[in-house]
């Protein structure tokens, strides 16, 4: 199989790659005794005529505002622990569509989640173990998560290795379009999702570096959303979206970071996407920041998507009543979509914002703005702006 084929040159090139540079004698660079955070606020809002919901016609107009909070604390030179925790509120027009002509509870909702990892560094070895697990829950959707992680530095640290593994365990509450409550059901409310990775990372000259990611999901359980519907071209009742109950997902990407001066960086991302539902997928982004001054850092982005349609896709009713899988739910159709931006970054050498909080220096880092629009050619569009700080806390001596 093709997948197959992706996954196994991928790893036989990493494995290549990562014996080629052997182990030298090498001491990666210890925790420091500074505790780093970062808050990112986003807003997000879109419309379009595609809802998954209604079957593939209706609005898809959404909002959505989110917070997310990291900080990494190092309780030692080799041992650090990590906390993200954050949360979603939404708003969708498409979703109050699940009850007919009553507004449903979940046109609005609110998630939140939380992850904290474990990290070990063995110096002179130049590995890095971690472990990490999290939680997430909504209105009608809840999962735990757990992952293990290591790193391998090389060639006095200009060469990574780097393998992650994942697996997350889903429930639904399974919220069925009002009008189909009595007359369909699902087998299972459960999901589970393992993921594993690998990334090579190489600096292959001052002026450029890259990295190569081979990547392995696969999802067992509930795949499909039930309430959204699928309507017929024989028939006006409608049923809820019906896949298959195991997905295999095969990313691989590259990444090339060339400094084209001392105050420009071209940064490039390709990936290549394929699954076992018949979408395959090409993905390339471009972001250019432009150092125009020692605080001040200006960052154009470009990003462009393209896939085919899943084997099981099709519109509003164009779907026969002697299929037995079937959606009308657009991010699985075929598509072409674009996203341009702009982002502002201020790092000054000594911070936004210095105090002193008892023992301990406080410091405003940097401060990034972002804004995109995104258009898909399916009609759907999108803008979204964003506000990311960074601080840092240090004991003073």
């Amino acid at each position: 199989m093709r997948i197959n084929k992706i996954v196994f040159s991928g790893i036989f090139l990493l494995a290549v790659m990562q014996s080629a540079f052997g182990q030298e004698a090498y001491q990666m660079k210890a925790n420091t005794g500074e505790i780093e955070a970062n808050f990112m606020s986003s807003y997000y809002t879109q419309d379009g005529d595609n809802a998954a919901v209604t079957g593939g016609v209706g609005t898809e107009a959404l909002t959505d505002i989110a917070n997310i909070f990291v900080v990494n604390v190092p309780i030692d030179s080799t041992i650090s622990i990590s906390l993200t925790a954050g949360a979603d509120y939404y708003t969708s027009a498409s979703t109050d569509n699940i009850n007919a002509n009553v507004s449903s509870a979940s046109s609005k909702d609110l998630r939140s989640y939380a992850n904290i990892g474990f990290n070990k560094k063995n110096l002179k070895k130049g590995e890095t173990y971690g472990i990490k697990a999290g939680f997430s829950t909504e209105y009608d959707y809840q999962s735990i998560s757990g992952g293990l992680s290591y790193t391998k530095e090389f060639n006095e640290g200009n060469t990574e290795l780097s393998l992650t593994g994942q697996a997350f365990i889903d429930n639904w509450d399974l919220i069925y379009p009002s009008e189909l409550r009595r007359e369909v059901s699902l087998p299972s409310s459960g999901r589970q999702s393992y993921n594993g990775q690998l990334v090579f990372s190489q600096v292959i000259n001052k002026r450029l570096q890259m990295s190569i990611s081979a990547e392995a999901i696969l999802m067992k359980g509930l795949l499909s959303t039930p309430f959204h519907r699928v309507y017929f071209a024989e028939q006006t009742r409608a049923d809820i979206e019906r896949l298959p109950n195991s997905r295999l997902k095969i990313p691989v990407g590259l990444r090339l970071n060339y400094f084209a001066t001392d105050n420009i960086i071209l940064r490039s991302y390709y990936r290549y996407y394929s699954d076992d539902w018949g979408i395959q997928a090409h993905t390339a982004s471009l972001d250019v920041p432009i150092k125009l001054s020692p605080a001040l850092t200006v960052m154009p982005f470009y990003r462009y998507h393209t896939q085919t349609a899943a084997d099981y896709f099709a519109p509003f009713k164009a779907h026969s009543i002697n299929e037995t899988l079937y959606t009308s739910d657009y991010d699985l159709s075929a598509l072409s979509s674009h996203k341009v931006g702009l982002g502002f970054r201020v790092a000054p050498i000594y911070g936004l914002a210095r105090a002193k909080i008892f023992k301990w220096g406080f410091q405003v880092k940097y401060l990034e703005l972002r804004a995109a629009y995104y258009k898909r050619d399916t009609g759907l569009t999108g803008y979204s702006g964003s506000i990311n700080v960074g601080f840092s806390l240090n004991k003073k001596q």
